[in-house]
């Protein structure tokens, strides 16, 4: 048997290698894997009310290297997905950090700009499974939104056809996957989402994706102030660059850029930006 992953220690390597020069980076990519390395040294003082749970960050990565590739030849040969190292790096510091209190997540809000053909759509198609079924979220509500019904199912086509796969995780989280989404015996639902949620709306979940093509952020505000009732939701919004300029993504990329410059402080939100200087 193949000795299981230790993925925080490849977050970590990850971590260390950016900072060292190793792995060649951008500024924001170095400030997001530095921000990270600078919170685990504040874990335990006053002001940082913040721990690192190992256990969190091990779970939702083995959970997404279970599902399997579902185009070209990997999915022929029937291969599962393999966490690249700042995949790994992603979804430790997302899903690992934790109230020191109360053990919810830490993070309500993700930014993650990527290029194309980096494994953008599959990874959002494994968070929203996670959250659909291994979070613990009673009745959760998981949506994929976009601008366009063929790109919502950039995302949640990937999600469908993962889970149609996989009888066991269907039968153990009691999934049914119709044509058009999932559902699960406890009222739980994985949907594409187009416009805005409606009024009912209840979202544990809402990735947003290519947030550039956006001419507006009705459906992210949307999505973020329906989460008001969930003990732990998280908006992901996971996007290519873009040119516009006047759109509701490069007002997100710079207020997260903030962030990570640390001329803005929230705690709430994870961002890493992949670009050139």
């Amino acid at each position: 048997m193949a000795e299981a992953r230790d993925y925080c220690a490849v977050a970590r390597q990850y971590a260390a290698d950016v900072i060292a020069g190793v792995i060649p980076a951008g500024a924001f990519v170095k400030q997001a894997v530095t921000r990270h390395v600078k919170d685990l040294a504040r874990v335990g003082s006053a002001d940082f009310p913040y721990r690192f749970d190992e256990e969190k960050a091990t779970r939702v990565c083995r959970f997404a290297e279970r599902m399997p590739h579902v185009k070209g030849a990997w999915a022929r040969r029937r291969e599962r997905l393999t966490l690249s190292p700042f995949q790994a790096f992603i979804l430790c510091v997302l899903f690992g950090w934790v109230h020191a209190d109360t053990g919810l997540r830490r993070f309500r809000e993700a930014y993650i700009e990527l290029p194309r053909k980096n494994g953008k759509s599959f990874l959002a198609a494994a968070i929203g499974l996670y959250m659909f079924t291994a979070d613990g979220e009673p009745g959760a509500e998981v949506y994929s939104g976009a601008t366009t019904e063929k790109q919502a199912w950039e995302v949640f086509g990937p999600a469908h056809k993962m889970a149609k796969r996989l009888p066991g995780l269907c039968n153990r989280f009691g999934i049914t996957v119709n044509a058009k989404g999932m559902e699960r015996d406890d009222g739980s639902r994985f949907e594409p989402m187009i416009g805005k949620p409606g009024d009912g709306a209840s979202p544990h979940c809402a990735l947003i994706d290519e947030y550039h093509e956006h001419d507006d952020a009705t459906m992210y505000n949307a999505m973020v102030t329906g989460m008001l009732a969930r003990e732990q939701p998280l908006a992901v919004i996971i996007t290519t660059a873009g040119n516009n300029i006047s759109g509701p993504c490069w007002e997100q990329h710079n207020y997260v850029a903030d962030i990570l410059k640390g001329t803005k402080t929230d705690e709430s939100v994870f961002a890493i930006i992949y670009t050139i200087e």
